[in-house]
């Protein structure tokens, strides 16, 4: 086996958890460097893991002296771009980082910029794209299982940039990464809330056209149905697929669900049960990465492009929202059109007071991203 890659992760939170867990279940990585400003959670991500890394408070400290092949980059959502750009000026070879890519457009293309010119290999955590149900989903709809795709239905909540945009990168993966054409929706923002520290909708809809025909329908916070995956209708057949599980119905199933449950390259169902989609998607995304590096694959799945676009569909149906009209992509506007509706006085909150729905996840005195002073009110 060839040398293993040097990883470092910059953020030590819940989700560089599963960062972790990837590089060391796909064992073509180690971990040997976490960056943090809290001494506490570089200390607990060692004890779950049985790591000795190097710690460090200063995250480009931690670049330039830790000689690192991959960086992930596991900040709260507004520090991605700052991070990404900052890790592809040391010129890793790859960099994976955190969904939903950035809190804007122009943001999320600078990352692009930033890794092309240094030759860095980036990478969005969609790590769903290596869920073998997803994968079987796809090659069926690919080899005519159920016909031509006319509509995928999806739910979600709290927020679509973090949850939903694993729904719209799902829809291109479905759809071998066809190209979305359209997008319309409405949201509705009656609270003043955010998400790890992006300001968020209270509900929304959004409407998608792909340009082979196929229209996809986002709900989120709008029923009491959550869960990511989708139900698929073709022009023959159905498709009902979870993270976990595909039902398919055509004609060569007699008109019954047909259940599949397939093992993944690294786990099985059966065996993760509810930490399957974690785990193994985690793994994935890390192993295929060390594959594009060492060449032995021309791209990756969750390559920066495609991240991009995800959070292009998604940014879209808040640019509906604020336009009044259908979004032909690609969208031209690069920074959040929700900020812009909030900012202008086009969408003034009506019970004031904000929060942020995950500030339990923060450290101590903390109800902010770690970017903001610990005693901000």
């Amino acid at each position: 086996m060839a040398n293993k890659l040097r990883a470092g992760v910059i953020g030590s939170g819940g989700i560089s958890r599963n960062h972790v867990s990837g590089y060391i279940k796909s064992e073509r990585n180690d971990v040997v460097a976490l960056a943090d400003i809290n001494d506490r959670a570089k200390d607990d991500m060692d004890a779950r893991f049985g790591l000795k890394t190097k710690h460090y408070t200063d995250a480009r400290k931690m670049m330039e002296e830790a000689n690192l092949d991959v960086v992930s980059i596991c900040t709260w959502h507004t520090g991605h771009a700052t991070w990404t750009i900052a890790a592809a000026a040391y010129k890793p070879k790859g960099i994976i980082c955190e969904k939903p890519m950035a809190d804007t457009l122009g943001r999320a293309e600078q990352m692009i910029i930033a890794c092309r010119r240094n030759g860095v290999k980036l990478v969005i955590g969609h790590q769903r794209r290596f869920l073998p149900a997803y994968t079987l989903a796809k090659d069926l709809i690919a080899q005519g299982a159920i016909g031509q795709v006319q509509h995928i239905t999806s739910y979600g909540w709290q927020g679509m940039p973090n949850y939903s945009s694993h729904q719209t990168d799902m829809y291109r993966y479905l759809l071998s990464d066809e190209e979305c054409e359209w997008v319309m929706g409405n949201i509705e923002r009656k609270t003043d809330q955010y998400e790890r520290g992006t300001r968020i909708e209270d509900c929304a809809i959004g409407a998608f056209r792909f340009r082979n025909g196929a229209n996809a329908l986002l709900l989120s916070d709008v029923t009491d149905i959550v869960y990511q995956g989708a139900l698929i209708y073709g022009s023959e057949g159905l498709i009902n697929m979870t993270t976990e599980q595909l039902q398919l119905l055509n004609k060569d199933t007699g008109g019954r669900w047909e259940l599949h449950v397939p093992d993944g390259k690294f786990f099985t169902v059966a065996e993760k049960g509810d930490r399957f989609e974690w785990e193994e998607g985690g793994a994935g995304q890390a192993d295929e990465l060390a594959d594009w590096i060492e060449g032995k694959v021309d791209t990756h799945r969750g390559r920066g492009e495609n991240g991009y676009k995800a959070l292009e569909m998604i940014h879209a149906v808040y640019e509906s929202a604020r336009m009044h009209e259908k979004v032909i992509m690609p969208m031209r506007t690069k920074v959040n059109p929700l900020e812009i509706m909030v900012e202008s006085g086009h969408l003034v909150p009506e019970r004031p007071g904000r929060y942020d729905i995950r500030a339990f996840l923060l450290r101590g005195e903390r109800m902010t991203n770690d970017d903001a002073p610990a005693r901000e009110e």
